[in-house]
């Protein structure tokens, strides 16, 4: 169907001169088409120079501007970046830095605590050591007294009871010496 209009139109406008023309359209009368031709290439001339030397140049300026400023833009973003990246990097180089330092310092502070409690731990196991042997030695003597004065206990104990079972009363440097005689006995046997 478009086969046949096209070829009625193709009829009409190149074989047929008249068709057309009486209906009114005389454009496409052929015996204007070559004024046309001529005012239209003179036109497309015109056109392309206008173009060509005035609006072409600042168009393509224009263009090449905008580029140019979107370039520096992107050199100006890479080179924030690259900023960016090297701070980012100090920063945690200082991190870094700064954790190094507070685990060194956290080990000087334990050891420093380490150090001062064995030191005090010392100390004090000195001044204890000190104050045992104190109470060792006080304890000893008083053992010593207690022990004299046991023998002098048990003497007169001893003497007030013979005095109440005989009713005479006994020697005392005889007494004395048996009680000093089973208490050196005693003290032998204990240390042994």
């Amino acid at each position: 169907m478009k086969n046949k209009s096209l070829a009625i139109i193709i009829y009409l406008l190149f074989f047929n001169k008249i068709a057309l023309a009486k209906e009114g359209m005389p454009q496409l009368n052929p015996e204007f088409w070559l004024s046309q031709i001529f005012w239209l290439t003179i036109i497309f001339i015109i056109l392309y120079f206008l173009i060509q030397k005035f609006f072409g140049p600042k168009l393509f300026a224009l263009i090449d501007s905008r580029t140019n400023y979107i370039k520096s833009l992107l050199e100006e973003a890479d080179l924030y970046k690259n900023q960016i990246q090297k701070l980012e990097n100090e920063y945690n180089v200082i991190i870094a830095e700064a954790k190094n330092e507070a685990k060194k310092i956290s080990i000087k502070l334990k050891n420093d605590f380490n150090d001062k409690i064995s030191s005090k731990r010392k100390e004090f196991e000195n001044v204890l050591n000190v104050e045992t042997l104190k109470a060792e030695q006080e304890i000893n003597n008083f053992k010593k007294q207690t022990l004299e004065n046991i023998q002098n206990i048990a003497g007169d104990f001893s003497k007030e009871l013979i005095e109440k079972i005989t009713g005479t009363s006994p020697n005392s440097s005889n007494l004395n010496a048996v009680i000093l005689e089973i208490s050196n006995k005693e003290k032998k046997s204990q240390y042994v």
